[in-house]
Order: structure tokens, then sequence, then C-alpha cells
């Protein structure tokens, strides 16, 4: 295959500006590094923080190609790149994009916590490109039964949930509490449900705990000041997971949760919560944040996944939509996910 020397490729040109459609080289892949065709990108909240300025970076890491949930095909590789990949495997190029590989975290299977790791879509070029390096030794292969389309919201959005959930007690007769019910929260409650758990729903879109239903909630709950006490009286949630962007939902947390709960922080909240020590040792309450996935993380996950179905509703745009696409979930009308079809 000859590889073209220009690409199609959506670019942030400065913070808080729209994306835009620009012709741009093609990267060249180094040693120890694959150049990739993208046949798919899921598009993510975290494309529109980045996108909106939210995330401060500096001025010198413009302009910036987004994009951190794609799926494609290798065409080449990188001189000298020992791998035991080929050209045309299909592979993922998640948000993780490499770490130092030394560290605490790094060797002890918590990778996404390195603080020397960076980012793809961020501290590199992303995968809302029609090519994308990716480095061989971050490289995961994709199965054959996860379609593009489907899967490239795996990468981040199912992965993040996937490995939130890993790390509670979940198991059969537990009851999960899933707040904020979009694309992160479906794959929560699927994943719930398939390891035999109670699956809570709590939302304030009417739309959005529809589409927990039909993923498999048990119950549904309407996000208000006393959503986390009808759930209590459901029973109570062993395990608290929060996809939703706000600060208010921590007075929901400490009316639903049993004794000895799993409560973990997923959305991007930065304001501070009235967390009180004496409820924590009263109740006994584990209470962390989780952050996308590890490599092996992401290959478990995609082995789950190809045997699980874990389809939720894709909206497909072509490259030229995206910056639509971010003002559809800025405005919270995405029901399911967005994804880039590179055929398109």
């Amino acid at each position: 295959m000859i590889t073209p020397k220009t690409m199609k490729a959506a670019i942030a040109e400065a913070s808080g500006a729209p994306l835009v459609i620009r012709e741009v080289a093609v990267p060249e892949p180094r040693r120890g590094q694959f150049l990739v065709k993208l046949e798919s990108c899921g598009v993510c909240h975290s494309d529109l923080h980045l996108r909106n300025g939210d995330e401060n970076l500096p001025d010198h890491m413009y302009p910036l190609i987004l994009g951190h949930e794609g799926i494609g095909r290798i065409v080449a590789v990188g001189e000298g790149t020992e791998t035991g990949l080929s050209l045309g495997d299909r592979v993922g190029l998640p948000w993780l994009y490499d770490t130092c590989l030394d560290c605490s975290p790094c060797l002890t299977g918590a990778e996404t916590f390195c603080t020397h790791q960076h980012a793809r879509g961020i501290h590199y070029h992303g995968a809302f490109a029609e090519y994308a390096i990716l480095e061989s030794r971050f490289a995961c292969t994709i199965p054959d039964g996860i379609d593009p389309l489907q899967g490239a919201p795996l990468l981040c959005a199912g992965l993040t949930a996937w490995s939130a959930l890993r790390k509670t007690q979940l198991r059969p007769g537990k009851t999960v509490m899933v707040i904020g019910c979009g694309g992160l929260g479906q794959y929560a409650i699927m994943i719930a449900k398939a390891h035999g758990a109670t699956v809570v729903a709590v939302d304030r879109d009417p739309a959005k705990l529809e589409e927990a239903r039909q993923r498999g909630a048990d119950h549904l709950v309407e996000a208000d000041p006393d959503a986390g006490l009808r759930v209590k009286e459901l029973g109570g949630a062993d395990i608290a997971v929060n996809f939703a962007p706000t600060p208010a939902v921590w007075q929901t947390i400490e009316q639903a949760v049993n004794p000895l709960s799993d409560i973990i922080a997923i959305a991007l909240v930065h304001d501070p919560v009235p967390l009180s020590m004496m409820w924590l040792i009263d109740g006994g309450h584990r209470v962390f944040g989780s952050s996308v996935g590890s490599r092996q993380d992401l290959r478990d996950f995609l082995a789950f996944a190809a045997r699980t179905s874990l389809d939720i509703d894709i909206e497909t745009i072509p490259l030229s939509g995206v910056d639509a696409a971010l003002n559809q979930l800025q405005a919270g009308k995405v029901a399911g996910r967005i994804c880039i079809d590179f055929s398109l």
C-alpha cells in the first residue's frame, strides 16, 4: 500500500477555538512506532473539554489534533521496530500514548498514574485524522469480533467504566448505583449486569434513564435532592460510580450507599464536596478515583467485549462533522456515543 504524503485532520488551532479541517503531512513512524490508517474514532467528552480550553494547555501545544478512541490498521512500521504485529493488523489508539515504563505505578499495573505519562490528543497528535502514530509497546490488537464503529468508544468510555468497576467488590448479589447514564454510564450498566449485579441508574434526563433501562438497569431514579433516599429505599448501593460532572451528586451518594461501600469518582469535577471523615470511619467506605485503564485492562476488556454484547447507540459522522459533534455533546443532545466513520 502506498501511503499518501498528506492527510485530512481536524485541527485545534488554539485553546477554545473550533476544530477546523486542514490538509497536513502524514506522520512518519520512527523506531518503535507504527503508522495507522484510521477506520473509526469515537468522540469523547474529554475532547470537548480540550477543545473548549478547559484544561488550560499552554499555547505552544497548538495546533493540536485531538481524538483518543481510534481504531485502524497498521500501514507502515518504523525502521528497526521489533514487534509481533504485522502490516494490516487492526489496532486501537486509546488515551494512553505512552508512559515511562519504569516507575512504581508502571511496574505494579497502575501505569495510568505514571507521573511521566503522555496522552493521545494532548501531548501527541490524536486520532481525529486519516493517519496517526502508535507506539508499538502500547499497541493493542482489536479482536475480530469487535466492529470498528461499535468498538471505538470501548477504548476510552468502555475502558474507563471497566477499569473502575474491576477495582471494586463487584460480584453477583451486589448493587451498583450508576450516576450519569450517558455513554460511559451505559457501559457501566452493561458491565455490572454481566457480572450479576443489580443496577440502579440515576440521571436527570428521562431519555437517558430510558437508555439505561434498555441496557439492563433494574431500577431508574430521577436525579433530584431526594434521589439518594429513594435508592436507599430500594436497598441501598454497595458500589457507587459517578459519571455526572457536578459536585451536587455527593448528597445522593451519601444518602444512598450501604456500609462498606465503594465510591468511585470518574467524572471531571474540580469543585470540592463536603466529605466527612467521621462518615468515612462510621461507614467503612472506600472513596477513590479511577482514570481510563492500563494496557492490561484494555486487553482484558476487549476480550470481554468480544464475547459480551456491549452495543450502544452509535451516531456516525464524517471527519468534517467532528466540531459539530462536540457542540452536540456540549448541549447534552447525545444519547449514546458519536463515532467518526473514515469511510464517509
